[in-house]
């Protein structure tokens, strides 16, 4: 596996060839001029920036130069100084919405369409609530709606079916 570049050759307008995180698995790079170093350190797969157009991704290797520049560290670090770039944190906040390369995203990607299979219940073809048809149901909650209602005969107050009326009855009672 080749030697990934080191934090002293990975300076801000030094010409490199980064992986993408969504190439990672691809191995596939892309080239480019380093605007800002993110990674603080030497890491094992690469040192992440972000490049001048916007991409970030992790150096793989230094590129020979694109445009005539050279990735020589001591050019680079004239860039960076000519260019107006700096180290840290501070670089990076103060990036604006118009530093941001243009992105031609709708609306439309971000709605999601329900999935419209039909949910199998095991309970045969048309099961509906409690195992029964639609018609089933139907005619269960016109029973329950035709149930007769009863009155506490204790206090006249209270009205419900027959189970609401016998638990009501019971707290008249109870000690």
């Amino acid at each position: 596996m080749p030697r990934v570049p080191t934090i002293k050759e990975v300076l801000p307008g030094a010409n490199v060839n980064i992986i993408l995180k969504a190439d990672q698995p691809t191995g596939r790079t892309v080239s480019g001029t380093i605007a800002d170093v993110l990674t603080r350190g030497n890491h094992p797969r690469g040192i992440k920036v972000r490049l001048t157009d916007g991409r970030v991704g992790r150096v793989q290797s230094m590129s020979s130069g694109i445009g005539g520049q050279s990735a020589d560290p001591a050019s680079a670090t004239e860039f960076a100084s000519t260019a107006g770039f700096s180290w840290g944190r501070a670089s990076r906040d103060r990036r604006t919405e118009a530093d941001e390369p243009p992105r031609n995203i709708g609306l439309d990607a971000y709605i999601t369409t329900p999935s419209r299979q039909k949910r199998r219940s095991g309970r045969g073809e048309g099961a509906g609530v409690g195992g029964l048809d639609g018609d089933a149901v139907a005619v269960a909650a016109a029973a329950a709606a035709a149930a007769p209602v009863v009155t506490c005969p204790v206090c006249g107050g209270f009205e419900g079916d027959e189970a609401a009326v016998a638990y009501h009855v019971a707290s008249h009672f109870a000690d």
